[in-house]
């Protein structure tokens, strides 16, 4: 391998090593996604696989990865950095961490991160992220009361150290989960796109006679940092102001956003939001600043690559102690059910200079069901997490699609899986008719999903909803979509983010909120 020609920055190169790059970080989620024995990993795509730089910058993202992690590697590596500082680490060492306030948000996201030496030399940093389908504690629920109730919490560690594994971290968290064998099975499938994308590139490397990426980062920052400022500068430089309110757990959140535009960046400020609460649906700061963002990337450049060239651009203000920035030991592990609302106050905060580019809100967040069962008869038990999405908020040339997943793009679980994996039958799974907001463009359809428990004992069902009560707002004149609502055996469930029994024959009907409508009908 030679290391003295760098490669010429003109756009036929930098286009052919920035689809090498993604198509490495493709290939490594590939393999996450076909080696994965969770239905979390391999059927809902709650998984992210990327390439960073030395300077812990996002270089390439796999294509199926969620919006949740465009900032949250970055940020991630940056508190693994902290703990092990680069110079400190080998070839064959693999960093890992479920901690809440420096990987994802929750601990069921178990965040590892590799060093990739080429040449004796460090060149980058592969970082793959996987949602477990069990981290002990409570049953994943918003109930939770604080984080310790929630699960096995790991600070940064090492789970290899030149290649040799700690034998100790896959005890310890085989001996508090319940399904050992699938978590295991989830974490080695991480490893194996670590590696993955570690072998492929440094066969780039290789390939091309370079030393590193250095370059090659440095052109993809600067194009796509170019190509976001020029959608930028065609906002007025100004102050915005949006928000959205949810449903929270016992009483309503309202979430203020002030968005700050320049000619050479965004800034947005929460503050005003409401206090962190008592239960597992507060936001950490990394899962704020990425879906912040990610409304952003959506508005000025949808066709870019996921980089640091465009992430750049934005500073996000979130108090400490704030429903968006709570202060451990906070329970989190709903996160989601306010972070996938952001998008909304976003929007909202742009559309009078924004109309032709702004949606209106979805029926967000993502619906979670986790069902767990024990037959203390027979000795058997199982647990599965099945997802489901209500309609997209509709914009100014097209209506929201239906039971459609944003700003997350975490698929519907397939009935067919479903009930392979769970003693459930399903007796309907349509759309919500009538369930998108009215105007000039129709918010999205939601769904209705009816299921009935097969399990001979009690069935143990979480619920991770919200908008049963606050319905998701319309834009610039259209009107909000309709509720959604939780009923056991007809009846309406009295706390919808509760944890709710079901025995055998019980049915559980969930009917999905729509989206919010667009302009005056």
């Amino acid at each position: 391998m030679t290391h003295e020609r760098q490669p010429a920055m003109n756009p036929i190169d930098l286009e052919i090593y920035w689809n090498r790059l993604i198509a490495i970080a493709d290939e490594a989620g590939a393999t996450l996604k076909r080696t994965s024995f969770s239905t979390v990993v391999r059927e809902s795509n709650d998984f992210a696989c990327v390439l960073l730089d030395t300077e812990a910058r996002l270089v390439a993202q796999s294509t199926l990865s969620i919006p949740g992690f465009i900032g949250t590697a970055p940020l991630t590596l940056q508190g693994m950095l902290k703990v092990f500082p680069k110079e400190t680490l080998k070839p064959g060492d693999i960093l890992f961490t479920n901690d809440p306030w420096i990987g994802t948000g929750h601990l069921p996201d178990a965040s590892m991160a590799a060093p990739i030496f080429a040449g004796g030399k460090l060149v980058a940093f592969a970082l793959a992220v996987a949602h477990l389908s069990d981290v002990g504690g409570r049953q994943w629920s918003a109930d939770a009361n604080e984080v310790y109730e929630e699960g096995i919490r790991f600070p940064v560690i090492k789970l290899a150290e030149e290649g040799r594994f700690n034998p100790l971290v896959m005890q310890m968290l085989e001996a508090n989960v319940r399904l050992p064998q699938q978590v295991r099975g989830d974490i080695e499938a991480q490893v194996g796109a670590l590696r993955v994308a570690e072998r492929r590139l440094v066969e780039l490397l290789e390939e091309y006679g370079l030393a590193d990426i250095d370059a090659i980062a440095a052109a993809i920052f600067k194009a796509s940092n170019d190509a976001a400022l020029r959608e930028l500068r065609l906002i007025p430089p100004g102050v915005y102001r949006g928000s959205v309110d949810s449903d929270g757990f016992d009483e309503r959140v309202s979430i203020q956003a002030t968005v700050t535009v320049t000619h050479q960046g965004v800034t947005v400020d929460y503050s005003g939001s409401t206090a962190q609460v008592r239960y597992g649906i507060n936001e950490t700061f990394n899962h704020t600043y990425a879906y912040t963002i990610y409304p952003f990337k959506c508005l000025l450049s949808p066709g870019i690559p996921n980089n640091d060239g465009f992430t750049r651009l934005f500073k996000v203000i979130a108090p400490e102690g704030s429903i968006v920035n709570a202060r451990p030991p906070a329970a989190v592990g709903a996160r989601h059910l306010i972070g996938h609302q952001l998008q909304a106050a976003v929007f909202e905060a742009l559309a009078g200079v924004m109309p032709e580019r702004v949606q209106a809100d979805s029926g967000t967040p993502l619906w979670s069901v986790l069902m767990r069962g024990v037959d203390t008869v027979k000795g058997t038990s199982f647990s599965t997490i099945l997802f489901f999405n209500g309609g997209m908020g509709a914009m100014r040339d097209r209506d929201g699609p239906p039971a459609a997943g944003f700003p997350a793009n975490i698929s519907n679980t397939p009935v067919e899986v479903a009930e392979t994996l769970a003693p459930v039958l399903f007796k309907a799974k349509r759309l919500a008719d009538g369930s998108g907001g009215a105007g000039a463009q129709r918010g999205g359809l939601g769904q209705v999903v009816s299921f009935q428990s097969r399990w001979p004992g009690r069935l143990r069902v979480s619920l991770l909803t919200d908008r049963t009560r606050v319905p998701a707002k319309g834009i610039l004149g259209g009107e909000p979509g309709r509720v959604g609502h939780v009923l056991l055996n007809g009846t309406a469930v009295a706390n919808p983010k509760s944890v709710v029994d079901m025995v055998e024959g019980d049915t559980l009907e969930l009917a999905l909120p729509g989206g919010g409508g667009y302009g005056r009908a």
